[in-house]
């Protein structure tokens, strides 16, 4: 095998490969399984739970039981529906080795992936690019499915305290513009409208001098005539 073809195809696989799909039904005898290093008790059963933000380590183990030496090159594969198996995003394709794998033999090797999606349900199919035979072949591997879920915020995260700092001066410019637009005239208004009334203490009628609780002066009444009624009043 040449190894300078393998090494031009690698290169040209890293730079230019943005989307592709496998062909042919062709059948090799290598066998590969992975597992989640951040956690591996989840099996191809279970349904994994990732967060926006996080970085993912699939870690690899190959065997080949191929009659000749294989290599290994690369490593993508793609997040798809799971209901209607439609690729929603490719993972970045990322370079491997060269790894060479003897026949009979099995090696491990990693692959980082940047947890970067909506939040959703998917199903990651991991894909291996090898070198056999002077071909380069796209090994699809099992799928695994998954949850994604965005970051929670922190209450004392530096955007949200931005973002809370943002309203508070937005409202209390808003209560400086409501108070200077209708404010100041509806107080000036009030004050001017406002009468303070005092209460004054009613006075009595004055009583001239000489009148008597029959109503009347006496002042006027022939003095006879007053000596006459109170003699009267005697008997």
């Amino acid at each position: 095998m040449k190894f300078s073809s393998i090494l031009s195809t690698i290169a040209l696989i890293t730079s230019t490969v943005i989307a592709y799909e496998t062909t042919g039904n062709e059948v090799v005898d290598i066998v590969i399984d992975y597992s989640i290093k951040e956690n591996p008790e989840i099996s191809k059963n279970d349904v994994a739970t990732w967060t926006n933000g996080d970085e993912v380590t699939l870690e690899y183990i190959l065997e080949n039981q191929e009659k000749s030496d294989i290599t290994i090159i690369g490593v993508t594969g793609q997040f798809q529906n799971p209901v209607t198996n439609q690729i929603v995003t490719n993972l970045t394709t990322g370079k491997i080795g060269p790894i060479t794998v003897a026949s009979g033999e099995a090696v491990k090797f990693d692959q980082k992936i940047n947890v970067d999606l909506i939040a959703s349900n998917y199903e990651l199919i991991p894909q291996i690019f090898i070198a056999h035979e002077d071909l380069i072949k796209v090994i699809p591997c099992r799928g695994q499915l998954m949850q994604i879920s965005d970051k929670s915020i922190s209450l004392f995260d530096p955007r949200l305290l931005f973002l809370e700092l943002v309203l508070l001066v937005s409202f209390i410019g808003l209560a400086y513009v409501v108070y200077e637009i209708w404010g100041k005239q509806y107080l000036k208004f009030n004050n001017s409208t406002t009468v303070k009334v005092k209460k004054t203490a009613a006075k009595p009628a004055a009583v001239s001098q000489g009148s008597t609780t029959s109503g009347y002066d006496v002042n006027w009444i022939p003095e006879g005539h007053l000596k006459a009624k109170k003699s009267k009043k005697v008997n």
